[in-house]
Order: C-alpha cells, then structure tokens, then sequence
C-alpha cells in the first residue's frame, strides 16, 4: 500500500517537471511536448509585458498569446488570433 502512495506521489509531482507554469497561472507543455523548452518564449514575453505596461488584469491573456505568438502551442488559440 505504501508503494502505490509513493508511486501516485511520484507520478503527480513528475507533472510539474514536464510543465512550465508563468506567473499569472498559465501552463505550458505535457509529457510528449516538455515545457523546459519554452525558457526562451517566456523570457521575451516576460520582457514584453514590462516594455509595454501592460495593465495587471490582462497580464494572464498577454503571457498566453505572447507564448503563442512565439511558438508555444495553446489550448483556446482562437482567443489570441484577433
């Protein structure tokens, strides 16, 4: 019983190993598409944000088509193609 915990455990902690997480929330990646490789993409959206001033309360919409406008495949891509 104690090794099915600990392989569960494993199992969802391996989740944020394959993921990148923003800082306003969004993830990016999954276990075929590793969200490491993103580094660059949030690197520049990250700068953009403040180049621009963007506003708080659109901050988490900007990150996401940001990424996506870089490369970053998105689910909901049809809200960013405006």
């Amino acid at each position: 019983m104690k090794a099915a915990i600990a392989f569960l455990a494993l199992a969802l902690g391996a989740c944020s190993v394959v993921t990148l997480t923003d800082p306003y929330g969004n993830q990016y990646g999954g276990w075929y598409n590793h969200g490491a490789n993103y580094r660059w993409q949030m690197t520049t959206c990250e700068q953009a944000i403040d180049d621009q001033a963007v506003p708080n309360a659109e901050r988490k919409h900007f990150m996401r088509c940001c990424m996506w406008r870089n490369g970053v495949p998105i689910e909901d891509a049809q809200t960013c193609s405006a």
